[in-house]
């Protein structure tokens, strides 16, 4: 029987049926004393609403420009001015968001559990228009070249309008019974968008049709029953450099040349959060709550650090030229990108950091499930 560890598979995780018998958890790595290299500094901290504590949906914060702009569970959405926490402005959706947030094109687009699509004004925050997909989101919607791409929990990918909400196209297939309650944000390539399915496949669709141009596979199915068969692609595929990375549950870890139409390489991975990436390596954060680095170019491993298993930590960030990860009791861990040692920690707030933090230039901002979002930076000690 497999062992899955905290949140990576519990029976709340799940859509389908599965008996709780089949899951078994291990108990979180405690935390030693360290050493650091050097100090944190919080710029500023804002409450900006809390997400769905106990379920498993993420609302995650973006940058965008001068702006952060987060969202709370109960329907607020904020635009925080980044260098000061200052509120820009704030707006109010008649919905419990469950996907947020995703902006371009001056929109800024959120999703509910009922399937409501929301677009406001990116500099006002007012209302441009509503639209309905057939089922929960729980990923941020895909904006770009005048286009919102909204994946929901069916496995129907939509496409609508920037400008007016019209929907322009939509994508459907079967899912397996079975799967890890969750998706993938939808990714924008030029003219194309990748979605990642429950079935351990990338569908790439035309941008302004819907079309299926290809499939990629990334994982199949394998095992004995419906639990260790799960090969969902949960984690957004990552274009770094001239490669595009995609990762699954109790799957594989693929990189793919779209140029040559060719497999890179490939490494037995299974994760469900997200990955980051550098000039050199590719990030990884798996099921066990450890973080691996592989190197971009030849998937060689670089490193391995396993002292933060079973803590719940989310998809790694890279900040100033180091690896920030984020745990379930609010811990903001940082990693020596060279061989993953740990080098610094801080907590924000009490609740768990399921958000992937964002970094630019050398600020970090992080949100937790309270709703707390923080910006912090390295000092010297």
């Amino acid at each position: 029987m497999r062992h899955f560890v905290a949140i990576g598979i519990m029976v709340s995780l799940l859509v389908g049926c599965a008996s709780s018998s089949q899951i078994q958890r291990e108990e979180p790595t405690p935390l030693v004393d360290l050493k650091a290299s050097f100090e944190v500094k919080e710029i500023w901290s804002v409450n900006v609403g809390a997400s769905a504590r106990g379920r498993d949906m993420t609302l995650v914060p973006v940058v965008d420009g001068d702006a952060v702009i987060a969202a709370g569970r109960a329907g607020r959405v904020s635009a925080i001015e980044a260098t000061t926490g200052r509120l820009l402005w704030e707006a109010r959706v008649n919905a419990s968001l469950s996907g947020a947030v995703g902006t371009a094109d001056g929109l800024v687009v959120v999703a509910s559990d009922e399937g409501k699509v929301f677009a406001l004004d990116r500099a006002k925050g007012t209302q441009r228009w509503e639209a309905q997909v057939s089922s929960t989101v729980l990923a941020p919607p895909a904006v770009g070249a005048g286009i919102v791409v909204v994946q929901s929990q069916d496995g129907a990918v939509t496409g609508f309008s920037g400008g007016d909400g019209q929907r322009l196209w939509r994508y459907e297939r079967s899912e397996p019974a079975l799967s890890l309650r969750g998706t993938a944000t939808p990714l924008i390539l030029g003219n194309q968008v990748l979605a990642g399915f429950a079935s351990g496949k990338i569908a790439v669709l035309g941008l302004r049709d819907g079309k299926l141009l290809t499939e990629i596979m990334v994982a199949e199915p394998r095992g004995r029953n419906e639990i260790e068969r799960l090969v969902d692609i949960d984690a957004a595929p990552l274009f770094a450099g001239d490669l595009l990375y995609a990762v699954s549950f109790q799957g594989k870890l693929v990189a793919i040349d779209p140029q040559a139409g060719r497999t890179a390489w490939t490494r037995e991975m299974s994760s469900f959060t997200g990955m980051a990436a550098d000039r050199s390596n590719l990030y990884v954060t798996d099921d066990k709550g450890q973080v691996l680095a592989f190197d971009l170019r030849t998937g060689a491993s670089v490193w391995k650090q396993d002292k933060l298993r079973a803590r719940r930590i989310n998809a790694p960030a890279y900040h100033d030229g180091y690896i920030a990860v984020g745990d379930f009791e609010g811990y903001i861990h940082w990693l020596a990108r060279e061989d993953g040692h740990l080098v610094a920690r801080t907590r924000v707030g009490g609740d768990a950091i399921r958000a992937p933090a964002q970094a630019v230039a050398q600020t970090l901002f992080v949100a937790n499930e309270d709703g707390t979002l923080a910006a912090l930076r390295r000092a010297p000690k």
